[in-house]
């Protein structure tokens, strides 16, 4: 069975004749609100993790949009790549206006599926295969490639023969798998928590969800987070998410509400695993 590749992966320090240096991109999501720089290191560290070029989600997200996560757009189309809530929003990907790791994940995904241009210059096609704008602005992406390194910076992660000439160990890359499971509609005022349950199947993994919720009347998006939980493989843990007092008031006033919940699991080398999944809250 082949894994899904992690896109979240913490890059591992280079290995340099000399002291270590450790990888300055960012491991995970810096905000909507960081640099353009740190945004496409992000967006790099993920790609590279995945055996991608860094530059083709950068390259995507400067023509989709500014490099930024909008929650707008022409029609449905939302987040940094302009991914469409009638198709995207759902399954895997559920939840991914709020979560830009699953659409970091969801660009990944396509790239792979796509397949690979070895030469540079191709580059610009690969993104528009997994993007599929109309056929006059295909061009467009490859000319942000510069721009894209530009704000990357210099190349980082890899590895270096060890002293001797021996080869060290190549690092472990391969995410762990992910299953999801728990009801996908909740009364969740009882037990006072939305819960789902994570399972590793093939390797000790440790797991912690995060949930977004709109609230009529709310001024903002709610955040509900669960604590890490250490998982054994093959074992399912539960990851309890507890309710905030907007919601516990929606929900006593009969509100139907929905939970996109992003669940991370990663294993002891760092490599992480996500999904999403959507859960119906009554009173």
């Amino acid at each position: 069975m082949r894994k899904r590749v992690a896109i979240l992966a913490a890059l591992a320090s280079a290995a340099l004749a000399g002291p270590a240096q450790a990888c300055p991109w960012p491991a995970t999501y810096p905000g909507d609100a960081a640099p353009k720089e740190q945004l496409a290191q992000w967006m790099a560290a993920g790609a590279t993790a995945a055996g991608l070029p860094g530059e083709l989600p950068v390259m995507g997200a400067l023509v989709e949009s500014d490099l930024r996560n909008l929650d707008y757009g022409d029609g449905d189309r939302m987040g940094f790549f302009g991914m469409r809530t009638s198709i995207w929003d759902s399954g895997k990907y559920a939840g991914f206006p709020d979560h830009p790791e699953l659409q970091l994940q969801w660009f990944v995904d396509q790239a792979l599926a796509v397949g690979a241009r070895p030469d540079e210059s191709a580059w610009g096609e690969w993104v528009a295969d997994v993007l599929r704008p109309i056929e006059q602005y295909r061009g467009r992406y490859q000319l942000r490639l510069a721009d894209a390194r530009t704000l990357i910076g210099p190349a980082c992660g890899g590895s270096a023969p060890s002293p001797g000439g021996v080869e060290a160990p190549a690092a472990d890359t391969v995410a762990p798998l992910l299953s999801v499971s728990g009801a996908r509609t909740q009364r969740p005022l009882r037990r006072g928590a939305v819960l789902v349950q994570a399972a590793c199947p093939a390797e000790a993994c440790t797991a912690s969800a995060t949930a977004t919720i709109r609230v009529p009347g709310a001024r903002r998006v709610l955040r509900l987070v669960s604590r890490k939980r250490a998982i054994a493989a093959g074992q399912a843990k539960t990851l309890r998410l507890a309710l905030g007092a907007a919601v516990r008031r929606a929900l006593r006033a009969h509100r139907v509400l929905t939970a996109k919940v992003r669940i991370a699991v990663a294993d002891a080398a760092g490599n992480r695993t996500i999904a999403g999944r959507n859960v119906r809250l009554t009173g």
